[in-house]
């Protein structure tokens, strides 16, 4: 939903331990925190926990907010949340192919690189809500520049 320029989106953060949740996305090679954008007449929390639910297929619940990010390229301020899975079992659908839990010391190489720094914001300092201007280009085109180095 866009509320004047901005888009309003969320993510979910789930976490055992010391690891963290990642689908794989079915449009491109890149490990991704279940997220995306509020729609029209949805709150906050309705949008996560559907947003979550699509791509993972848990039900889940917020724990608390842990980062408001604005994505300045974007013009996106983006709501990530700890969450509690309620229900449910990880379902392979139409945005994930795949699921795993990654130590957040050791993310994938190609993970989407603003997810990155949500997750190491949480991890690095749990106790403070990130409040964050994020500079970067949309995702792809970081992810395609990356791959590029790293082969």
């Amino acid at each position: 939903m866009s509320y004047g320029k901005y888009k309003v989106a969320v993510a979910g953060l789930i976490t055992k331990g010391e690891k963290v949740l990642l689908h794989h996305r079915t449009d491109y090679d890149a490990w991704d925190l279940p997220s995306g954008g509020m729609e029209a007449g949805e709150t906050i929390i309705q949008t996560l926990k559907r947003e979550v639910r699509e791509e993972t297929g848990l039900k889940v619940e917020p724990k608390k907010l842990i980062g408001v990010y604005h994505n300045f390229k974007r013009d996106v301020i983006v709501f990530i949340f700890l969450v509690k899975v309620i229900s449910g079992k990880l379902t392979k659908n139409k945005e994930a192919d795949d699921f795993g839990y990654f130590l957040y010391k050791k993310l994938p190489r190609n993970i989407i690189p603003k997810h990155r720094e949500r997750i190491l914001n949480y991890f690095n300092n749990r106790k403070k809500v990130a409040i964050v201007t994020q500079r970067s280009w949309p995702s792809i085109k970081t992810l395609k520049k990356i791959n590029k180095i790293n082969k």
